[in-house]
Protein backbone atom coordinates (compact mmCIF):
# COMPACT_ATOMS: atom_id res chain seq x y z
CA UNK A 1 0.00 0.00 0.00
CA UNK A 2 1.36 3.31 -0.82
CA UNK A 3 1.46 6.60 1.38
CA UNK A 4 -0.96 8.00 0.19
CA UNK A 5 -3.98 4.53 0.08
CA UNK A 6 -2.25 4.71 3.69
CA UNK A 7 -3.00 8.27 4.71
CA UNK A 8 -6.73 8.00 3.11
CA UNK A 9 -7.33 4.70 5.15
CA UNK A 10 -5.88 6.73 8.47
CA UNK A 11 -8.54 9.65 7.51
CA UNK A 12 -11.19 7.38 6.79
CA UNK A 13 -10.93 5.75 9.79
CA UNK A 14 -10.77 8.81 12.02
CA UNK A 15 -13.89 9.82 10.23
CA UNK A 16 -15.86 6.23 10.71
CA UNK A 17 -14.46 6.77 14.74
CA UNK A 18 -15.67 10.25 14.85
CA UNK A 19 -19.19 9.13 13.53
CA UNK A 20 -19.29 5.95 16.16
CA UNK A 21 -18.69 8.39 19.02
CA UNK A 22 -21.30 10.89 18.31
CA UNK A 23 -23.89 7.75 17.84
CA UNK A 24 -22.76 5.97 21.23
CA UNK A 25 -23.61 9.88 22.55
CA UNK A 26 -26.60 10.20 21.07
CA UNK A 27 -27.37 7.12 22.66
CA UNK A 28 -25.96 7.66 25.77
CA UNK A 29 -28.28 10.99 25.93
CA UNK A 30 -31.21 9.01 24.51
CA UNK A 31 -30.63 6.33 27.18
CA UNK A 32 -30.80 8.75 30.02
CA UNK A 33 -33.71 10.53 29.02
CA UNK A 34 -35.66 7.38 28.84
CA UNK A 35 -33.80 6.51 32.20
CA UNK A 36 -35.76 10.06 33.60
CA UNK A 37 -39.06 9.67 32.18
CA UNK A 38 -39.30 6.06 34.08
CA UNK A 39 -38.15 7.40 37.13
CA UNK A 40 -40.94 10.14 36.86
CA UNK A 41 -43.41 7.63 36.02
CA UNK A 42 -42.66 5.08 38.84
CA UNK A 43 -42.31 7.81 41.25
CA UNK A 44 -45.99 9.42 39.94
CA UNK A 45 -47.56 5.99 40.45
CA UNK A 46 -46.13 5.41 43.49
CA UNK A 47 -47.62 8.96 44.81
CA UNK A 48 -50.68 7.87 43.58
CA UNK A 49 -50.26 4.87 45.47
CA UNK A 50 -49.49 6.81 48.53
CA UNK A 51 -52.55 8.83 48.09
CA UNK A 52 -55.25 5.66 47.59
CA UNK A 53 -53.65 4.87 50.50
CA UNK A 54 -54.31 7.51 52.62
CA UNK A 55 -57.81 8.27 51.18
CA UNK A 56 -58.77 4.81 51.93
CA UNK A 57 -57.44 5.29 55.60
CA UNK A 58 -59.71 8.11 55.72
CA UNK A 59 -63.07 6.53 54.32
CA UNK A 60 -61.82 3.27 56.81
CA UNK A 61 -61.82 5.57 59.33
CA UNK A 62 -65.59 7.45 58.79
CA UNK A 63 -67.06 3.83 58.12
CA UNK A 64 -65.28 2.47 61.34
CA UNK A 65 -67.36 5.46 62.93
CA UNK A 66 -70.81 5.04 61.44
CA UNK A 67 -70.38 1.10 62.34
CA UNK A 68 -69.59 2.22 66.33
CA UNK A 69 -72.53 4.76 66.08
CA UNK A 70 -74.83 1.63 64.89
CA UNK A 71 -75.30 2.08 60.97
CA UNK A 72 -75.62 -1.05 59.29
CA UNK A 73 -73.68 -1.38 56.09
CA UNK A 74 -76.93 -1.12 54.17
CA UNK A 75 -77.17 2.67 55.85
CA UNK A 76 -73.77 3.47 55.09
CA UNK A 77 -74.58 2.85 51.69
CA UNK A 78 -77.28 5.10 51.50
CA UNK A 79 -75.80 8.14 53.44
CA UNK A 80 -73.32 7.60 50.85
CA UNK A 81 -75.32 8.21 47.91
CA UNK A 82 -75.25 4.38 46.78
CA UNK A 83 -71.33 5.10 45.84
CA UNK A 84 -70.26 2.15 48.11
CA UNK A 85 -71.80 -1.32 47.96
CA UNK A 86 -71.59 -3.85 50.99
CA UNK A 87 -68.85 -4.92 49.71
CA UNK A 88 -66.74 -1.98 49.76
CA UNK A 89 -68.06 -0.96 52.93
CA UNK A 90 -66.81 -4.16 54.32
CA UNK A 91 -63.50 -3.86 52.69
CA UNK A 92 -62.77 -0.70 54.02
CA UNK A 93 -64.06 -1.86 58.04
CA UNK A 94 -61.27 -4.64 57.34
CA UNK A 95 -59.07 -2.36 56.40
CA UNK A 96 -59.37 -0.14 59.69
CA UNK A 97 -59.35 -2.91 61.96
CA UNK A 98 -55.89 -4.25 60.28
CA UNK A 99 -53.91 -1.02 60.41
CA UNK A 100 -56.07 -0.48 64.09
CA UNK A 101 -56.24 3.41 63.00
Amino acid sequence: MSGTQQSLRREARRRVGEALLIKQREREAREKRLTGHAVSILTALAERDAAVGEAELAAATAIHEMLAEGATPTEIAGWCGGALDGKEISRLAKLHDQTGE
